[in-house]
């Protein structure tokens, strides 16, 4: 009999210490359970954020607790910062709504961008739950030029397509220009990669630098089925090297100069977060967890991956906790090396 006690002394014992972690599980589930997520998207119908926005809300319930349902809706409007302002201002923060903007809104503020006067308010404390690409720009030139290395690039003018404005040509140029001494010179009056791609097919203009390697690879793909490729791709701009590019030189490895590499690590922060969802601020830290872990899990999540593949569209997730990271380092950074940002990203000759 006495064995038997302790046996069930024991087990209760067990059961007890359980007992706060079986309460949480069913709270999580408790809260989410019988409640309608609202995803939004900052752009219209039928683009890519659209695209991003529905098919991670429709994988994503399946991994939150109670698995919640879920509509999705679209706010576009001031490139996406009208989203982010009634997440900030309006949104339940209760873990029941965020949505998809653009990167910019997390640093125009900080550099002078086009978002800067729609944001009135620190983004770095909006709830950044995570992100689904990396953006890496590169820089190509068309096969027939002969230009392979950015020393080329020193030597002679080059034209190089562009929107016009402080785009990312106007910006990763006039950068390259001032800093290595390269003689890139803007064409600008383009609408679009689609019509600078056009172009080149034409041979209107030899060159494009800041479109994006895994735009290219989905609408140029013809241009890499050939031995060798139509365009020579002699730079990489991202954050980090893209594993995809091996043997293309990425920017860090071309500037010398610390400084300067401190400041094309500024301009290039937002390509880390290319597809960023965040909620409004002042999420509890278990609705935090919650939105993060099931983030991450449909992130790797083999039937949502394959709709991914489908579509064309590339996956791949950089964290909140990392985006979190990265904007506390950019938003710590020193009022002059932000001057001098600024004149990069929005030079005299764009405004």
């Amino acid at each position: 009999m006495i064995g038997h006690r302790v046996r069930v002394s024991v087990l209760a014992a067990a059961f007890a210490l359980l007992a706060p972690y079986n309460a949480q599980a069913q709270s999580n589930a408790g809260f989410y359970k019988g409640k309608t997520l609202e995803v939004y998207a900052g752009y219209a119908p039928g683009g890519g954020y659209d695209l991003y926005t529905r098919v991670l809300a429709k994988h994503m319930v399946k991994h939150l607790p109670g698995q919640p349902g879920h509509v999705v809706k679209n706010m576009p409007g001031a490139g996406s910062a009208k989203l982010a302002s009634y997440l900030w201002e309006v949104a339940p923060k209760d873990g029941t709504a965020f949505g998809l903007i653009n990167a910019t809104v997390a640093f125009d503020p900080l550099f002078g961008g086009e978002a800067a006067e729609a944001i009135k308010f620190d983004p770095s404390q909006l709830t950044w739950i995570g992100s689904l690409d990396q953006f890496t720009p590169i820089g190509i030139a068309w096969h027939t030029t002969g230009m392979t290395k950015i020393e080329q690039f020193k030597e002679k003018e080059f034209l190089i397509g562009s929107t016009g404005g402080p785009s990312a040509a106007a910006v990763y140029c006039n950068l390259l220009n001032n800093m290595i001494g390269t003689k890139f010179k803007i064409l600008p009056g383009y609408k679009g990669s689609e019509d600078i791609a056009l172009a080149m097919d034409r041979g209107e203009v030899p060159g494009y630098v800041g479109w994006y390697w895994g735009g290219l690879k989905t609408t140029r793909g013809d241009w890499l089925q050939s031995n060798p490729w139509k365009i020579n791709v002699f730079l990489q701009f991202g954050l980090a090297p893209d594993p995809d590019l091996p043997g293309v030189p990425h920017i860090y490895d071309v500037l010398p100069n610390p400084e300067h590499k401190q400041i094309f690590k500024l301009v290039l922060s937002q390509l880390a977060l290319a597809r960023p969802f965040v909620a409004p601020p002042g999420l509890s830290a278990e609705r935090v967890k919650d939105l993060r872990t099931a983030f991450n899990a449909t992130a790797k999540d083999p039937e949502y991956l394959a709709e991914m593949e489908k579509a064309k569209q590339t996956v791949r997730l950089f964290t909140g906790e990392q985006i979190d990271a990265l904007l506390k380092e950019v938003y710590a950074t020193s009022p002059d090396l932000i001057a001098k940002v600024k004149l990069a990203m929005n030079p005299p000759e764009a405004k």
